[in-house]
């Protein structure tokens, strides 16, 4: 089962539908994700077998300009499958490790998305 908790996120999470892919720090293979929302400290990951708690990942997603992908280390904050409150089954995931030029293209990203809903631009 999940274990959300209470939320003790330190940055304001947006809504998005960002592409991307994840593995496990263990393992070789990729997974394809839907990221629903992101903030500059971490993101709900959609997946139909999230990892439990604690799970080092390498989370790979391309912001709307389609460029180069970002890539961050993270870490498995809580989980849930689907069918729990009637949520999608996903795992919200805690960047650990963000490389500088990735940092700032995140910002720039999120910026953006508060300036469209700020002014419709």
């Amino acid at each position: 089962m999940g274990n959300e908790g209470t939320d003790q996120r330190q940055s304001p999470r947006f809504r998005t539908r960002l592409f991307g892919v994840f593995r496990r720090d263990i393992d070789l293979d990729e997974t394809e994700v839907l990221m629903l929302n992101l903030s500059l400290g971490g993101a709900f990951v959609k997946a139909e077998d999230p990892c439990p708690p604690g799970t080092p990942i390498t989370l790979r997603f391309y912001l709307d300009d389609m460029g180069t992908p970002l890539s961050v280390a993270a870490e498995v904050a809580w989980w849930r499958r689907s069918g729990v409150n009637a949520h999608e089954s996903g795992m919200g995931v805690r960047f650990l490790q963000v490389g500088d030029e990735d940092h700032r293209r995140l910002r720039e990203y999120l910026a953006r998305l508060i300036e469209e809903d700020l002014f419709g631009v």
